[in-house]
């Protein structure tokens, strides 16, 4: 099943655009993406590359919000705030209680939204590449 046919994550794709206009609410998501993350038994299921990716996209995720990077379309940054609410949101199509399973869908969806907007988060990790560069060259 692609994650559009998910009842969950169509629901998290309608809740996307109200998070995207409430700040306090996208940090919320963004610290709460971040908890998860570290709260992920390592020892039970490989996540590095996951952890890369999802990572990206919740950077993107707050860049977008503080306004320091615009250069994404509506469409990709609902759909990376989509499936970041989908990731926190612990009843979903398999409940992240169910051991092991209970990630694999968050992994599938989260995996998803970034292969189908790989070159726009490439685009922002140079960016931000470039950003940190410039900074550097400040001190």
């Amino acid at each position: 099943m692609k994650p559009t046919e998910n009842r969950f994550f169509k629901k998290a794709m309608e809740r996307a655009s109200h998070f995207l206009k409430n700040r306090q609410r996208m940090s919320g998501l963004l610290q709460s993406a971040g908890s998860k993350l570290k709260d992920i038994d390592m020892g039970k299921v490989n996540v590095s590359q996951f952890r890369d990716r999802i990572m990206v996209m919740v950077r993107m995720a707050r860049a977008y919000i503080n306004g320091s990077y615009r250069d994404v379309p509506w469409k990709s940054i609902v759909a990376v705030t989509a499936a970041l609410i989908y990731f926190v949101t612990p009843l979903d199509l398999v409940p992240d209680f169910i051991p092991i399973s209970g990630f694999l869908d968050d992994f599938t969806v989260v995996l998803w939204v970034y292969n189908s907007i790989k070159h726009q988060l490439d685009d922002f990790v140079v960016w931000e590449t470039e950003i940190k560069g410039e900074l550097r060259s400040l001190d």
